[in-house]
């Protein structure tokens, strides 16, 4: 007692500084929006959470992680807009008309700002010294491909039917690769791998917000279908659909498939943590019955077998050709309920509608064949709204391809499908080296069977970050040569050097 006052007059008095300044404002801001009610108690509510969890992540970060302003915050910026948060407060998306009158309503803009913030970050970064770790070369031959293709649909806003809304979706797919860009320049191969590290999280956070919402609101999240598995699962706050659930269980799937079986080469949890959220995955997966899941994930399998054990699949193989030479049509018959998800052939024949959308959006891309109507925006205000009352309710097309088709036109079209084709050659080749990382072949092989029944990286978001991350580390100076050598993340055995392909 006697030391309190002594030990008191070493530290200064409290002062305000300009931060104390901006906190009062905002709480003042806040303040006024929760008492004036409607859409401004929403917005106020969302810019409180938003500032506690830049805050918190800040806080974390400034004692933990280097230049984390150049990497942890715009991908934490670009994720946190992919979170559907209108399905909340409006009950769900709006229509074409709504979206023409006004493309900037309270959620566009709260995503418009977080995007542009994100990209200024990365611009900085952009523009800050480069790294000693990295290459000579910022980007590589799939990056440039990439940009390219955004490239395009930047030009699209002058034939675009919407030229606002075009724009708005060219800066979210600019936003992904400036951010990507800028983390690189920063901190190279480091930047990747901690991008990595988010995503993966991310997708376990999402997962389980939606096992979050099944327990507190059953009667929301679940939803009763005619199915030998009557049951469809979705997520609440924030809203995730089934089909993303499952995609994304896929994901974890192949992600912590491939830590437990490398867990020298991998980056990820202990093995018994990843062999728990596979598990988590594919219990996911099941719960969102989502049929792309189970044809990607059949396919990450059959790759993964095919770089790790050739003997297995050829076993498998064998084994499937004997069941089905014995079972014969009665494995289908048993099987067939399961996959159709209780419904017709003639429906699943025709992918649940999706045909109907394509067919509708060819004879739109015919009227600008070469560089397109605008990057989800022919698609969505004329080829949809085109269809019945019952279709317009469609957001997209459903196809990666068919949207870089109307919305990008031919050009678009190839420079994306190079991009892809690049990608996953080199992921491939990379998978096949001796001490060669395998996570991205698996992650492209899911995020490309997904492409083809709905979007992906065409469009920028939390999937064409995940993909354009995988194949950001993937340089040329590695694939040029016909032997080309990959130094492994984790040393081998005294005597033994990195195997070449050949």
């Amino acid at each position: 007692m006697r030391a309190m006052p002594e030990t008191l007059y070493r530290f200064r008095p409290p002062s305000l500084s300009r931060g104390d300044f901006l906190l009062g404002i905002l709480a003042m801001g806040v303040g006024v929006g929760v008492g004036a009610g409607g859409l401004l108690t929403g917005a106020a509510v969302g810019l409180a959470t938003l500032a506690v969890l830049v805050g918190l992540l800040i806080f974390w970060l400034d004692g933990t992680r280097k230049d984390y302003m150049s990497i942890e915050i715009p991908v934490f910026l670009i994720l946190l807009v992919t979170l559907v948060l209108r399905y909340a407060t409006t009950g769900g998306p709006r229509d074409a008309e709504a979206l023409t009158k006004n493309p900037f309503d309270l959620f566009s803009m709260f995503r418009l700002g977080c995007v542009a913030l994100a990209a200024g970050l990365g611009l900085v970064a952009l523009c800050s010294p480069r790294s000693e770790g990295i290459s000579r070369k910022l980007t590589n031959r799939p990056a440039r491909f990439y940009s390219l293709y955004a490239l395009v649909a930047f030009l699209g806003i002058g034939v675009s039917v919407h030229p606002v809304l075009t724009l708005y979706r060219v800066i979210e797919l600019v936003g992904v690769i400036v951010v990507v860009a800028g983390a690189y320049r920063r901190a190279g191969d480091e930047a990747l791998g901690r991008i990595e590290r988010m995503l993966y999280w991310y997708a376990v956070a999402l997962v389980g917000s939606v096992w979050v919402g099944v327990a507190l609101w059953p009667g929301v999240a679940v939803e009763t279908i005619k199915s030998p598995i009557p049951l469809r699962v979705h997520g609440v706050f924030p809203h995730v659909s089934s089909d993303t659930l499952g995609h994304l269980g896929v994901v974890l799937v192949v992600w912590s498939l491939a830590r437990f079986l490398a867990p020298g080469i991998e980056r990820g949890p202990r093995r018994s943590v990843a062999l728990a959220i596979a598990g988590f995955g594919f219990v996911s997966l099941v719960a969102a019955q989502y049929r792309t899941g189970y044809a990607a994930l059949a396919c990450a399998l059959v790759v993964l077998m095919v770089i790790r054990s050739r003997t297995m699949l050829v076993t498998l193989a064998m084994v499937a050709v004997l069941a089905l030479s014995t079972l014969g049509g009665g494995f289908f018959a048993a099987t067939q309920p399961y996959v159709l998800r209780g419904q017709d052939v003639e429906r699943a024949r025709r992918l649940q509608g999706r045909t109907t959308y394509w067919s509708a959006a060819l004879p739109i891309w015919e009227q600008s064949p070469i560089i397109g109507g605008g990057l989800q925006t022919a698609s969505r205000l004329v080829a949809l709204t085109n269809l019945d009352a019952e279709k317009d309710s469609a957001q997209n097309l459903h196809s990666t391809w068919m949207e870089a088709l109307v919305g990008t036109g031919t050009v678009g079209f190839l420079l994306l499908a190079s991009y892809v084709i690049v990608s996953w050659g080199r992921a491939m080749k990379m998978a096949l080296l001796r001490g060669g990382r395998f996570v991205p072949v698996l992650i492209m092989t899911v995020i490309l069977v997904r492409s083809f029944t709905g979007g992906s990286f065409e469009q920028g978001g939390d999937t064409g970050l995940l993909f354009l991350v995988m194949a950001w580390g993937l340089r040329d100076a590695y694939f040029f040569h016909s032997k080309p050598v990959y130094t492994p993340l984790r040393p081998l055995p005294v005597g033994e050097g990195p195997r070449s392909v050949g």
